[in-house]
């Protein structure tokens, strides 16, 4: 065919392809292209059109543009193209959205799916980079990157990978009491774990993160970006979960009860609300100084001002009670812990080991409620 027949539309791509293939003909194509009109105008502006794609301008992802990938992905600004098989294999929501291959199903077929808002670009690539190269996972994985991988599983309906990776975080934080109150750390990753709970429907994550998003400064809502936000009502309930806790510890540690009575002095029950027995027994009941050095020699308890001094000495002199003013829960297990002198007798401080343990108790079981307040 003639190049400049009267049958042959220039195009401005024909004109490319022409002027990287001869000099001789570059010169040509630019005097005829000055003169030539094309035929159908509203033709070349659909070609111009297709040319100017918005699919084509936006940023392909250096990595994970697969040049046999047939389903492209767009998150952020940024294209990924994949392997439609993939998806399917492992999402059934994505295979029953995918259209059908017809009936030549080795035809290339391109297809986009659009996940923005719900999937973000460094989630669906860290999970990109999990089926890339599993090796790399096979040890502890980081628990910002499990959160990230929850994240694109959740968003893609990758049940089987959800499940293990949702077990995997799950073990870093446990729901126990007793694992709860076994280590003293703080949790910093604590309102990050919280939104993705509440993201992800994880219910097993919500109780721990709350306590831990409870005891931080500013109830740790700055350690958030502006796509973990968390809801005003999960809000309301952590302000009234911190006073709560507060309150428990304020009780427990402030002082000794003021009912306490050493149970092996005899007639222990009647007080005189200071925690002594009554001025008429008191002589008989309590120890003599002068002999009797000790609560373990003496089976009892010293006197009142004897415990008050030793209690400000090893709780709050000591940082104890600011410390662990919104952690009741550690804070007890200090007290439980605590190698308490001998102004009290052995029973008494058995005694008031179990009584914590209880309260511990009480403030965890109180947790839940807060969460289905609202």
């Amino acid at each position: 065919m003639d190049l400049f027949s009267d049958e042959y539309e220039i195009s401005d791509v024909d004109l490319v392809s022409v002027t990287l293939s001869d000099s001789l003909v570059k010169s040509v194509g630019r005097k005829r292209r000055s003169v030539l009109k094309p035929r159908n105008p509203v033709k070349k502006r659909a070609k111009n059109a297709q040319a100017e794609n918005p699919i084509e301008k936006l940023r392909s992802h250096e990595r994970f543009w697969l040049p046999d990938g047939n389903v492209i992905i767009e998150l952020d600004d940024i294209h990924f193209r994949v392997h439609r098989s993939w998806l399917a294999q492992h999402s059934k929501r994505i295979a029953a959205s995918l259209p059908s291959k017809g009936k030549d199903g080795g035809q290339f077929e391109q297809i986009t799916l659009d996940f923005r808002g719900k999937l973000k670009a460094k989630d669906f690539e860290t999970l990109l980079l999990l089926y890339d190269n599993p090796g790399n996972f096979r040890c502890a994985i980081e628990p910002l990157t499990l959160m990230s991988l929850i994240r694109a599983a959740t968003s893609l309906d990758f049940d089987s990978d959800r499940v293990w990776l949702v077990k995997e975080l799950e073990a870093l934080w446990p729901s126990s009491l007793e694992e709860v109150t076994a280590s003293l750390e703080s949790r910093l990753d604590a309102p990050k774990v919280f939104a993705l709970a509440r993201m992800c429907n994880i219910d097993g994550l919500l109780k721990p993160a709350f306590y831990e998003m409870a005891r931080m400064p500013g109830l740790g809502l700055d350690k958030l970006e502006e796509s973990e936000q968390i809801g005003y009502a999960d809000v309301l309930r952590l302000v009234r979960i911190r006073e709560y806790l507060s309150d428990m510890w304020v009780q427990a540690a402030v002082r000794e009860d003021p009912a306490f009575v050493c149970p092996n002095l005899h007639g222990a029950p009647s007080s005189n609300g200071e925690g002594t027995p009554t001025p008429s027994k008191q002589v008989d009941e309590e120890p003599v100084l002068g002999s009797i050095t000790s609560a373990s020699v003496a089976n009892t308890c010293l006197l009142v001002t004897s415990r008050r001094e030793a209690w400000a000495r090893l709780v709050h002199d000591s940082g104890i009670f600011t410390q662990y003013r919104y952690d009741p829960l550690r804070g007890l297990t200090v007290l439980i812990n605590m190698e308490w002198t001998n102004d009290w007798c052995k029973d008494c401080k058995e005694k008031r080991k179990l009584d914590w343990h209880t309260m511990q108790r009480i403030i965890w079981e109180k947790i839940d409620e807060y969460l289905r307040e609202y």
